[in-house]
């Protein structure tokens, strides 16, 4: 009997072992299956967009505080040529009003002389005939109309006078002003520049990061083919980020005028036609928030509200506007937020 029960016991033991070891090997009991491909694709371009929007707006704070700091600069030079045309202004009127009052010095003193006669019809009541009584009246008539006319003068001398020193009072307490913002914007600015060069190496590392397992991604599951593209053939000749005390918010490709450029990928044309500072561009709206900017353009192929494909010619090399060469200057934008466009593209497979 006991040895029927030792034997149940090793029978059990030996089900148990045996049970375990169904398990298959290199899979843990109760292991979670891996997210679908897309999923992960998915996953991977939120992580790489949200690493490349918050290096972006770095950036951006850089060309916000530059601009504060132009526009307070700009506002002192307006304020200061305001504060002198207001002195030459209040100058001039001064004249006019010493002038009248010499004018309106002879009338009175003519007046007093004259019994008050310039001034009153009191001449009218001392006339020796009517025949010099109508002189008189005619004489009174026009010095009265001269007299009123170097009031009315005067009078409005003296008021631009008043007005134009009050403008030049305020003008130059504007440009006091506006020199106090310029000086702080100018101090915002360099911190903004420091801080996005101290931020440029570590964001660059995550970036490429993000951008080459996006890219892994996209290559395992055999998909992206086409769906982005080079948007020239050429020479990079200029990154995205901080330079020379400012951001230059794209990518150049140099190359020779005329050289094709196309759309980066499939969208909507927004803008075909002139920029300032980029003489011409084009810029393509696609799906997700994204719009790319393709700047100083020679000619177009194509015109506003027009749908484009990836690859799809849209302009030409060129050297217009602000440019030192033949060149494209490409921009991507993500939701308002100008990115480095590079990172973007080899998250697609896509390298210059």
């Amino acid at each position: 009997m006991r040895a029927r029960r030792g034997q149940t016991r090793v029978t059990s033991a030996i089900a148990i072992l045996l049970a375990g070891c169904l398990v298959i090997p290199g899979t843990p009991a109760n292991a979670e299956q891996p997210a679908p491909v897309d999923d992960q694709i998915a996953a991977a371009d939120a992580k790489l967009k949200a690493a490349q929007v918050r290096l972006g707006k770095t950036y951006a704070a850089v060309t916000a505080a530059d601009k504060r700091h132009k526009t307070a600069v700009a506002a002192v030079k307006a304020a200061t040529a305001k504060e002198r045309r207001a002195r030459t202004e209040a100058s001039a009127a001064a004249k006019l009003e010493q002038a009248q009052r010499g004018r309106f010095d002879q009338f009175t003193g003519a007046s007093y002389r004259e019994g008050n006669t310039v001034t009153s019809v009191t001449a009218l009541l001392t006339s020796d005939s009517p025949a010099d009584m109508l002189q008189k009246a005619s004489k009174l008539k026009v010095l009265s109309g001269e007299y009123a006319g170097v009031l009315d003068t005067l009078s409005a001398a003296t008021q631009r006078k008043t007005k134009a020193e009050r403008d030049a009072k305020q003008a130059l307490a504007d440009a006091a002003l506006n020199r106090d913002k310029a000086a702080k914007a100018k101090t915002a600015a360099k911190k903004a520049y420091k801080k996005a060069l101290s931020a440029q190496a570590a964001a660059k590392d995550e970036t490429d990061r993000l951008s080459q397992q996006k890219a892994g991604l996209i290559s395992r599951s055999g998909g992206g083919s086409g769906e982005v593209v080079r948007p020239a053939d050429g020479t990079l000749t200029s990154g995205f980020g901080p330079r020379d005390g400012t951001i230059h918010n794209g990518t150049d490709i140099a190359n020779s005028i005329g050289t094709p450029i196309f759309s980066a990928m499939a969208g909507d044309v927004i803008d075909a036609g002139p920029a300032s500072g980029f003489g011409q561009w084009v810029r393509v709206q696609h799906d997700g928030g994204v719009i790319t900017v393709y700047g100083h353009v020679a000619t177009f192929t194509v015109t506003e509200g027009q749908q484009v494909a990836a690859g799809q010619q849209i302009a030409t090399m060129g050297n217009e506007g602000q440019s030192t060469g033949p060149h494209l200057h490409f921009e991507v934008h993500l939701d308002g937020t100008p990115v480095d466009p590079l990172p973007w593209l080899r998250g697609f497979g896509v390298n210059i």
